[in-house]
């Protein structure tokens, strides 16, 4: 039989190579899927850090709907939302993923270029799957509805983790997957367990006080001595 190049049937060892194919180009999307989900850890902290808990203009109106809004209304024992209907600033704008979405796309192109792979759609399911779970998690924070997500220890974890930050705004800034917080210093537990970089901030701090309380109480005997 003629190849199918050529007009004629699938040969066996074309149907393999083309099943090769195929399987590679999934995992290849899979893994860039993989990727961008955990880059999307690093985008939230970055952009909830910077942008929602700092002034920065022209964007100053994320720092206020967030900070000056979202954070006066959920604070405290108010954290959980009352009474009937779709209670206000819960979730983010309507605009907010689709300019995300926009901003990223020449940024996985040229990642597809850079890398000769199959990786544009994988990347946009992760960052997709990122915020659609951003979204969902944070709401059922807020606003408990009794799905079955809610019973799950991990979700119990992430509601807890963002009542802190809530409680300590320069703490805990991702709402879906705290890697970025525990990597980058800023993971706070209710049990008072911090990440390394803050471990080890708190320790050094603690030394720089023994110090000075040292120092205050040698300088009055010296006085003492000199008199």
């Amino acid at each position: 039989p003629r190849p199918a190049a050529l007009g004629g049937e699938i040969l066996p060892e074309e149907l393999t190579s083309l099943d090769a194919e195929c399987y590679m180009n999934f995992v290849t999307e899979a893994t860039a899927c993989l990727f961008w989900f955990l880059y999307s850890s690093f985008y939230e902290w970055f952009a909830h850090r910077y942008f929602m808990h700092t002034k920065r203009s022209p964007v100053q109106w994320m720092f206020d709907g967030h900070t000056l809004v979202h954070h006066q209304i959920y604070k405290g024992e108010n954290f959980l939302a009352r009474g009937p209907g779709r209670p206000p600033h819960v979730t983010l704008r309507r605009t907010t993923f689709p300019a995300i979405l926009l901003g990223h796309i020449p940024v996985f192109l040229l990642f597809q270029w850079l890398t000769k792979a199959p990786t544009f759609w994988g990347a946009v399911a992760g960052l997709t799957l990122y915020y659609a779970g951003y979204e969902y998690t944070h709401y059922l924070m807020h606003v408990p509805r009794g799905h079955r997500l809610e019973r799950f220890r991990w979700f119990l974890f992430l509601r807890e983790h963002h009542r802190l930050h809530h409680r300590y705004m320069q703490r805990n800034f991702n709402v879906l997957f705290p890697l970025a917080d525990y990597l980058l210093g800023t993971l706070v537990t209710s049990e008072g367990r911090l990440s390394k970089p803050v471990k080890r901030r708190s320790r050094a701090a603690r030394k720089a006080a023994a110090l000075l309380q040292a120092q205050a109480a040698v300088t009055p005997q010296a006085s003492e001595a000199r008199n």
